[in-house]
């Protein structure tokens, strides 16, 4: 298999801690990006959304989305450890989902803002569109620390997408003029656990 991958994509690490929760390292060759934006990067050749993480199957056919990506890792890698299935087959597999739902959502309001900001000037940034989407996240990181609790330090697919999540704004925090050491210490604070816990968040720490 083959993997279209970016070193500080939060989407991207998620696949890769699911990747090392399974060892299937040797099963996927990395192919990294260096810019999404490039229309001549080759993984806009290969994959018409022009997104990271795309992973190509070996039968040729792509796998496009990162939630998509991880459960068919997961269902891979699990196949002979049932036990082992970072996203729960019982009922508590709603609860994981919703999860992930919400980092997710956190990113989707973010990336128009973070694309702007790097790409544009300050001059022709949408700054009530961006204080819109900034507003809206800052309560769901409150959501998210709620919605935690009940997790603990449990490694699940919600879990490990909200360590890439908070890393990641840690990363662009200056940027997105967010700082999550204010907002939110606590969920900055139980990220740094997660990752010295885990070796597959610790491997995967965005550059």
């Amino acid at each position: 298999m083959k993997l279209w991958h970016s070193t500080t994509s939060p989407y991207v690490r998620k696949v890769m801690a699911v990747i090392k929760y399974h060892q299937l390292d040797d099963q996927i060759e990395l192919q990294t990006i260096q810019s999404s934006f490039d229309p001549n990067s080759p993984h806009n050749q290969d994959n018409p959304l022009g997104r990271v993480p795309a992973l190509q199957l070996n039968n040729g056919e792509w796998l496009y989305n990162s939630h998509v990506i991880c459960e068919y890792l997961d269902h891979l890698g699990a196949q002979h450890k049932p036990a082992r299935h970072l996203l729960p087959r019982d009922s508590k597999r709603w609860k994981v989902l919703q999860l992930h739902a919400l980092t997710d959502g956190i990113m989707e309001n973010t990336l128009p803002i973070i694309s702007e900001r790097l790409l544009r000037p300050e001059n022709e940034w949408w700054v009530a569109r961006h204080q819109q989407l900034t507003e809206r996240n800052i309560r769901s990181f409150k959501e998210l620390a709620r919605y935690l609790v009940q997790f603990g330090d449990e490694l699940n697919l919600g879990t490990i997408s909200a360590v890439c999540l908070i890393d990641w704004y840690a990363l662009r925090g200056e940027k997105l003029g967010v700082n999550l050491h204010d907002i939110a210490p606590h969920l900055v604070q139980w990220a740094v656990k997660m990752n010295e816990k885990y070796t597959e968040l610790n491997e995967t720490l965005p550059k």
